[in-house]
C-alpha cells in the first residue's frame, strides 16, 4: 500500500490538478477522466480541478464536457494519469509541463516505457474507471451522480457490458455502488449504441472486407476505405469487435491514418494471448486486447504482426 499513500499524499498536497488520458479516449478514458475530475471537486471544494483532452464529444451534452487550461495552469499542477500507462503514450503532450505525475491505470506496464512515479496500477481490473471508485471508496470520498455516471459509463464500455476477460465478482459489486446515485443506464450510453445509417453500412463492408489466415481474421483499412463513406479515423478504427462474428481465436483491425500510420487493435480469445506480441511490436495493453502502431512503407507491416499472432500457442 505504500504506492496508494504515496497517491494519497499527493492529492492532499495539491492545489491545482489535472487529469489526462490517451490518444483516441474511450469510454474507460472519458469516464474516468469525468468521474475522478467531479469525485475529487465534490470532495476537495478548495482544488482547481480539470479534465484535459478530447474526450467523447458524442457524450458531452449528456455526461460532461473536458476542460480548457492554459499551460501556466497544467505546470502548477499535478498531473493524474487515468487509463494511460506512461507520459509518452498520453494524448495531449502538454503533461510533460506539469509539476508531478501520478497514475491510475489498469494496462500491462511494458518494458522501454518511463513512469517513475507513484501509481495504483492493477492490470487484472477490467477497466481504470472501475480501480478508480474502489481507491475512492477505501479513502472515504463521496460521490455525486454525475461521478457515478461517468464511472459506469468506464466500466461499462471497458467491460463490453460486462462480458469481456476481467469480469468478475468485484466488478460487479463495484458498479452496484454506483446505482445509490441514480445512474440510469440507457440514457447514458444510447448516444454511443445508437448507430447511423453510415455506420451500420460501414460494418457490413468492414466484415465483408475480412480476410482470415491462420488463426487471425483481420482487416486492412486505407484512408480512402472509411473517409469515402463519411465515416472518422476515431471510428473506423475503433470497430474490432465487429470482426468477432468470425469467430476466429484471434481477430484484428488495422486502420491507415492521414499521417502515414497504421493503428493496429488486436482481440483474441481467453487461451490466445495477444499482448505479447503487440509489445513485440512496440505496442501493449491487456492480455487478450491489446494495440499497437506501424508506419506506412517502414518497419514491420501487417503482415508481419499477422505472422507473429499465428506463432502464439494456445495457452
Amino acid at each position: 500500500m505504500e504506492n496508494e499513500e504515496l497517491v494519497n499524499q499527493k492529492i492532499r498536497e495539491a492545489k491545482v490538478i489535472t487529469i489526462w488520458g490517451h490518444t483516441l479516449p474511450d469510454g474507460d478514458c472519458y469516464g474516468s477522466q469525468i468521474g475522478l475530475r467531479e469525485m475529487l471537486r465534490l470532495n476537495y471544494p478548495e482544488k482547481e480541478v480539470y479534465a484535459i483532452g478530447s474526450g467523447m464529444p458524442v457524450l458531452e451534452e449528456r455526461l460532461a464536457k473536458m476542460d480548457v487550461v492554459s499551460d501556466e495552469v497544467i505546470a502548477s499542477s499535478l498531473a493524474i494519469l487515468v487509463d494511460v500507462s506512461c507520459l509518452r503514450r498520453v494524448e495531449d503532450q502538454r503533461v510533460q509541463k506539469a509539476k508531478d505525475w501520478i497514475k491510475f491505470d489498469h494496462h500491462i506496464f511494458n518494458n522501454g516505457e518511463y513512469f517513475p512515479y507513484p501509481g495504483i496500477v492493477d492490470p487484472e481490473r477490467v477497466s481504470a474507471a472501475e480501480l478508480i471508485v474502489e481507491w475512492g471508496i477505501r479513502q472515504g470520498y463521496r460521490l455525486n451522480r454525475l461521478a457515478a455516471e461517468a464511472f459506469y459509463l468506464g466500466i461499462a464500455t471497458d467491460s463490453g457490458n460486462f462480458m469481456f476477460h476481467g469480469v468478475c465478482s468485484k466488478t460487479f459489486a463495484t458498479a452496484s455502488k454506483l446505482f445509490e446515485y441514480e445512474v440510469s443506464p440507457y440514457s447514458l450510453l444510447s448516444p454511443i449504441l445508437t448507430l447511423s445509417v453510415e455506420s451500420i453500412r460501414f460494418r457490413a463492408f468492414l466484415i465483408d472486407k475480412a480476410r482470415t489466415v491462420g488463426n487471425v481474421c483481420y482487416v486492412y483499412l486505407s484512408c480512402e476505405d472509411y473517409k469515402s463513406r463519411d465515416i472518422s479515423f476515431a471510428e473506423a478504427s475503433s470497430m474490432v469487435n465487429i470482426l468477432a462474428a468470425y469467430k476466429s481465436p484471434i481477430y484484428c483491425l488495422f486502420t491507415e491514418d492521414e499521417k502515414g500510420y497504421i493503428r493496429g487493435e488486436i482481440r483474441s480469445e481467453h487461451n490466445y494471448a495477444v499482448q505479447p506480441v503487440a509489445k513485440a511490436f512496440g505496442g501493449g495493453g491487456h492480455l487478450f486486447a491489446a494495440g499497437l502502431t506501424l508506419k506506412v512503407g517502414e518497419g514491420p507491416m501487417v503482415e508481419d504482426v499477422v505472422a507473429a499472432l499465428n506463432k502464439i500457442q494456445k495457452l
